[in-house]
This record gives structure tokens, C-alpha cells and sequence, in this order.
């Protein structure tokens, strides 16, 4: 399923700060059972990276509403550069099943492959995620590692998956 042909996907700026603040919110609080962070520990919810091409945030609009938004940080270690992760993927349950995941991830993925030296993007996601662990594997996206009872969500511990995409070159 595609992304409806009104959303509209754009990196997001400091302008979109306090939009990006109440999605992102929005999901750590209501829905944590997706979340490997709580929503103490995302601060004010401001945008986690510095809008450049190896950290960026991308924002999914409809009628210029935020719906969906996904980061990007290039790791900055000499060794470890030709890596990025991918983190802080949420689509609002209003736009669930409409496609945005699948266009915020393959966008992404666009962007990065422009960086000819960037080799791999790696993800966490919940065990217990199953649509996300889905969409990002017909992505490209396979499993290479996973934390036993990883994160604790009330008085249960979930599994975490790390998933890696290899870059085409």
C-alpha cells in the first residue's frame, strides 16, 4: 500500500519542533508497548538530530498535519562511520495502514544512499512489534542480533531485535 496522495514527506526543521514535540509524545505516553524508551527519558521531545544530510528527521504531512516521522544519525567514530542508525519511527494510529511507514523508510533510504560511503542503516525494534519487524523486512531489513527481556514495559520485559540493511553501492 502506498502513502496517500496527499501526504507529503520533507525533513523536518526547527520550525516543526513543537509539532515533531506532540507526535512524538503522543507516542512514547499513549502507546508504550512500541517504544523502547519512556516518555521521561525523551526530555521535551525535541527533533534528536541536527538536520544534516548524516542526521536528519523526516516528517510524513497530511493536509499539513504531522503524522509519521523517522530519524537518521550517522555514526561519527572514524571506524564506525559507514553506518547509520535508523531510530524514533512512529506513524500515528490515524495513519496506520495507509503506507507512510513503507514511504517514511523507503525516503530514507533514498537519502542515504546518496552518501556513497555509508555501507549499512541499522534499526532496533521491540520483538513484539510484528507489523514494524514486517515492514522493515521487506525493506531489506534482517535480523542479525536479539536482547533477551532487553526492555521493561510495566511488569513485563520484551525481546529486542537489531535489524541492518546493507546499502547497494
Amino acid at each position: 500500500m502506498s502513502a496517500p496522495s496527499t501526504c507529503v514527506i520533507r525533513p523536518l526543521t526547527e520550525l516543526d519542533r513543537d509539532r515533531y514535540r506532540q507526535l512524538w509524545l503522543h507516542g512514547v505516553t499513549d502507546l508504550p508497548q512500541y517504544f523502547r524508551i519512556a516518555a521521561s527519558d525523551t526530555g521535551a521531545g525535541d527533533l534528536p538530530t541536527r538536520g544534516s544530510a548524516d542526521s536528519f528527521t523526516l516528517g510524513a504531512f497530511i493536509d499539513d498535519v504531522l503524522v509519521g516521522v523517522v530519524s537518521l544519525e550517522r555514526d561519527t567514530m572514524a571506524k564506525l562511520n559507514h553506518k547509520a542508525l535508523v531510530f524514533r519511527m512512529f506513524v500515528s494510529p490515524v495513519a496506520a495502514g495507509t503506507g507512510i511507514g513503507r514511504t517514511l523508510i523507503e525516503r530514507l533510504i533514498t537519502e542515504v544512499s546518496a552518501q556513497t560511503d555509508l555501507r549499512q542503516i541499522q534499526l532496533t525494534v521491540l520483538a513484539t512489534n510484528e507489523r514494524a519487524i514486517r515492514l522493515y523486512a521487506s525493506l531489506g531489513f534482517v535480523e542479525f542480533a536479539r536482547e533477551p527481556q532487553a526492555v521493561r514495559i510495566g511488569d513485563d520485559f520484551v525481546d529486542e531485535l537489531r535489524m541492518v540493511r546493507f546499502i547497494a553501492r
